[in-house]
């Protein structure tokens, strides 16, 4: 491994708005885990494992593990985590299992996450009454006034070391921001516009095509949307929301997306429109934004690859 592998661990295990959920829902959640039989999607050196087996678990499968992992199960005696350094498409486990833990998400819940390898792996080896944690993602809409960045990110094109590339505008308005906002930038609240449950839902239900409407609080012109996720615990003894919102997003970001034009609009006034994502792989999704109000209708469409 080179050390660039090792920073990217340190980052992520310094990262408690990612680490903390899945220990609180493991430590405070004991009678879950009590001799149970469970598959860890993402082991990496080991931490989750070691808890999990601290937690009274019979056996955790532990799959993509870190070349180190093996000597930290020693260190801590653990000795029913079975580390495999393939992802679990590439094992064939010899029995069902009890539990799926995984960090399955990514930003807009599925972009760059794990959600297609998590799907086959519950349809192969969950228990019929087992369980999948974190269970739920959710989806959340808001208008947002951003004009003046968006102005720069388009006038940077003008003049680049001197070089007209003016061209590249038309091509820039169809990329979606992965990139948090400052709360003064938000002009309406929040809408829930997705919602999917990870121990039913199947590939087709990853794609979607929903209306939303928000009301604008304040009078504005609005610029965009920004969508944010939630994800959580629901078998928890107490649920566990882990909301990664418009303006204190520290590593899945929110999306935002920007209309042709700018809307102005009064408080009070309703905007609406449609929100459809065509989801074609973890790595690559299509997203269609419409808005209407009295005087203006705008269609938007952008990639994430």
């Amino acid at each position: 491994m080179d050390c660039n592998n090792f920073l990217n661990d340190e980052d992520i295990l310094k990262d408690q708005n990612r680490i903390q959920p899945f220990l609180n829902a493991i430590t405070r959640n004991k009678h879950l885990f009590k001799d149970k039989v469970i598959l860890d999607l993402n082991a990496g050196l080991g931490l989750i494992p070691v808890i999990l087996s601290r937690s009274g678990a019979k056996q955790v499968f532990a799959m993509k593990s870190h070349d180190h992992a093996q000597k930290i199960m020693e260190q801590n005696n653990v000795n029913n985590v079975t580390l495999h350094k393939k992802s679990i498409k590439e094992v064939e486990l010899e029995c069902k299992v009890d539990i799926i833990i995984s960090a399955w998400m990514g930003n807009l819940l599925f972009y760059r996450g794990n959600i297609q390898e998590l799907i086959a792996a519950r349809d192969k080896y969950l228990n019929k009454d087992g369980l999948i944690l974190p269970d739920k993602g959710q989806l959340l809409l808001q208008s947002i006034e951003d004009g003046e960045y968006r102005e720069q990110k388009l006038t940077f094109w003008d003049s680049v070391y001197g070089v007209n590339m003016k061209w590249m505008k038309r091509w820039v308005k169809h990329e979606p921001l992965l990139e948090s906002i400052r709360q003064d930038q938000l002009n309406s609240d929040p809408v829930l516009i997705y919602e999917v449950d990870l121990m039913k839902c199947t590939l087709e239900d990853l794609s979607f095509s929903n209306s939303y409407q928000v009301q604008i609080n304040r009078q504005d012109f609005v610029t965009g949307v920004i969508v944010w996720m939630k994800y959580s615990f629901t078998f928890t003894h107490l649920p566990i929301d882990v909301i990664m919102g418009p303006s204190k997003s520290p590593f899945w970001k929110p999306v935002i997306l920007y209309f042709n034009e700018e809307i102005p609009a009064s408080k009070g006034d309703k905007l609406k429109g449609s929100l459809a994502m065509k989801f074609i792989s973890e790595d690559l999704i299509d997203l269609k934004l419409s808005v209407h109000t009295k005087q203006y209708h705008q269609i938007q469409y952008f990639r994430l690859n």
